[in-house]
């Protein structure tokens, strides 16, 4: 398949195809930040257009750009890598009530620098591939919410997948601007060749009036690699 082209023809989609429908469409911005003791880390900065056709049934896209840093060991050699990447997909959202479920298509970009380079990486210079994404989101009665999502990349058949559960734990009568929820996280990443595991716990302040999220986290995590350490991170999330 020619992901290029892929890549185009979903951003054409979400550009010019979402806003046609008698429900206004949503817009979102949602951006973070991630690293660990070893130096390894992920952000990312992404806009979702969320467009409605029925009550329940809703066409979305997202495109995120991105900047990945890795390290791995290639025989005696340890490979430090920095990646450039930007990825868009489409999909349908289906929501009833405080229940959403996603999943989504498209195609991602990267372009990554090895030092020292390594001519037969399999992930090297420019590459386009295929990206699947699903995620599941509901609140229940109790205020406590459950969050999963789950991807996977041509590049180098990466697969991931994160599970959260988050508690409100302030502000249960909606009177002050903001709201404290608690919460915990596992997540869970492979390749043919790296794993990585881990969990911790998320703290995040939700501004009502702006719809606005803004969350901390950290906690341990392990991989094949370098073995065990820390991690933490930053996320923000703003409706329009």
């Amino acid at each position: 398949m020619n992901f290029q082209k892929y890549f185009l023809l979903q951003t054409a989609i979400l550009l010019f195809l979402l806003p046609v429908s008698v429900f206004p469409a949503d817009l979102s911005l949602f951006a973070g930040g991630e690293i660990d003791t070893r130096g390894q880390g992920f952000s990312y900065l992404g806009v979702d257009i969320t467009q409605k056709f029925t009550q329940n049934l809703s066409l979305a896209g997202r495109i995120t750009p991105n900047y990945l840093t890795y390290r791995y060991r290639d025989g005696n050699h340890l490979i430090r890598a920095k990646s450039l990447g930007i990825y868009t997909v489409v999909g349908l959202k289906y929501s009833l009530n405080q229940t959403t479920l996603g999943i989504f298509g498209g195609a991602e970009y990267r372009n990554t620098d090895l030092n020292p380079d390594v001519r037969t990486a399999e992930v090297r210079g420019s590459t386009w591939a295929g990206l699947i994404q699903g995620e599941f989101d509901t609140w229940f009665a109790s205020r406590t919410n459950i969050n999963l999502s789950a991807s996977f990349s041509g590049t180098d058949s990466f697969f991931y997948e994160r599970g959260r559960i988050k508690r409100q734990i302030s502000n249960f009568e909606f009177k002050k601007p903001n709201t404290i929820n608690l919460g915990i996280e596992q997540f869970y990443g492979r390749n043919p060749d790296f794993r990585m595991a881990g969990g911790g716990l998320l703290l995040e302040v939700y501004h009502i009036p702006k719809k606005l999220s803004l969350a901390l986290k950290g906690g341990y995590k392990h991989d094949s690699t370098f073995g065990s350490g820390g991690y933490g991170g930053l996320e923000l999330f703003v409706s329009f």
